[in-house]
C-alpha cells in the first residue's frame, strides 16, 4: 500500500491476466515487460559477499537461541535434502542468519505470514522428493496443521521451534503494549511432544544445542519430529536487536 500512495507512475504487470487492477491505482497495465539482455555487474555481487563476510565475523550470537539454532540447523542438513521453511519467523530467522547453500532444494508457502498448512506443504514435498525431507516450523504453525500429522510422510523431519507463542511480535512495535500477551503473543501453554506422539509420531525434545545437533543427526524412514524448547520470546527480540546493532557496527563507513 505504501508503494500506491507514492505520486510516481504505477505499473501493473499481470501475465496471467488474472488482475484487473481493483485499487484503480495503476497509470499502465501490461501483460508483460520486453526481454532486455543486460550483464551484471561483478562489483555489486562482490560488495554484498564482502559485506556478508564482515557480518558473519562480527555476530556473536548466544549458542542457545532462535538465530543461532536457524544457522545451524540449515549447515547441517545433508547435501541433496529438501527443506520446507516456514512462515513468519522461522523464514526470516533463516534467512538472515543461515549461510547460503547450493546444494539443498528450498521451499516456502507464498508470504511470509501465511502459516495455516505449513506441514501439509512439508508433508507433500517429502512424497514427491528424493532423499530426506526437513521443515522448520514456528509452534504456532506447527499447532495451526497439526491434524497433518494423520498423513505418512517418509523421510521428514519437522523442527519446530517452541518459544511458547508468536515470537514474531516481540520483534516489532507493538511489543509491551497493554494485552500483548492476549492479542499478539497468544501463548499455547501445550506439551507438543506430548501433541505429536499422540499421533504415533517419534518425537524428540530438545533443549540444547548439542541434544539438537544429535536429534536432527538421526534418519528416520518416517515422520518424526524434533521440539526446541527456546529461551523467552523476549529474550529471542533481545538477541535479534544485538545482532542488528552488530551488524551495522560493522558495516560503518
Amino acid at each position: 500500500m505504501a508503494l500506491l500512495t507514492r505520486t510516481s507512475r504505477v505499473i501493473g504487470i499481470d501475465s496471467h491476466h488474472e488482475v484487473s487492477n481493483p485499487l484503480r491505482k495503476n497509470d499502465v497495465q501490461l501483460a508483460a515487460l520486453p526481454r532486455v539482455d543486460v550483464d551484471a555487474d561483478p562489483k555489486w555481487l562482490k560488495a554484498w559477499h564482502q559485506a556478508s563476510a564482515k557480518v558473519a565475523g562480527a555476530l556473536a550470537l548466544p549458542t542457545w537461541s532462535e538465530q543461532n539454532l536457524a544457522a545451524i540447523f540449515a549447515r547441517s542438513l545433508p547435501s541433496g535434502s529438501s527443506l520446507f521453511i516456514g512462515s513468519s519467523r522461522p523464514i526470516r530467522d533463516i534467512e538472515a542468519f543461515a549461510a547460503p547453500r547450493a546444494d539443498i532444494e528450498v521451499f516456502g508457502n507464498r508470504g511470509l505470514a501465511g502459516i495455516d498448512g505449513n506441514t501439509s506443504t512439508a508433508i507433500g514435498i517429502s512424497r514427491v522428493r528424493p532423499g530426506r525431507t526437513f521443515a522448520y516450523l514456528g509452534d504456532i504453525a506447527f499447532l495451526h496443521d497439526v491434524n497433518a500429522l494423520l498423513n505418512d510422510a517418509p523421510n521428514l523431519t519437522v523442527v519446530v521451534v517452541d518459544n511458547n507463542g508468536g515470537g514474531i511480535f516481540s520483534t516489532l512495535p507493538q511489543r509491551g503494549v497493554d494485552h500483548f500477551e492476549e492479542v499478539f503473543g497468544t501463548p499455547h501453554d501445550r506439551d507438543l511432544t506430548a501433541i505429536a506422539a499422540g499421533f504415533g509420531i517419534h518425537v524428540t525434545r530438545v533443549g540444547s544445542l548439542r541434544e539438537f545437533e544429535l536429534a536432527l543427526s538421526k534418519e528416520h524412514a518416517a515422520l518424526n519430529v524434533i521440539v526446541a524448547t527456546m529461551p523467552s520470546r523476549d529474550a529471542s527480540a533481545d538477541n535479534l536487536k544485538s545482532a542488528i546493532a552488530a551488524a551495522e557496527k560493522a558495516l560503518a563507513v
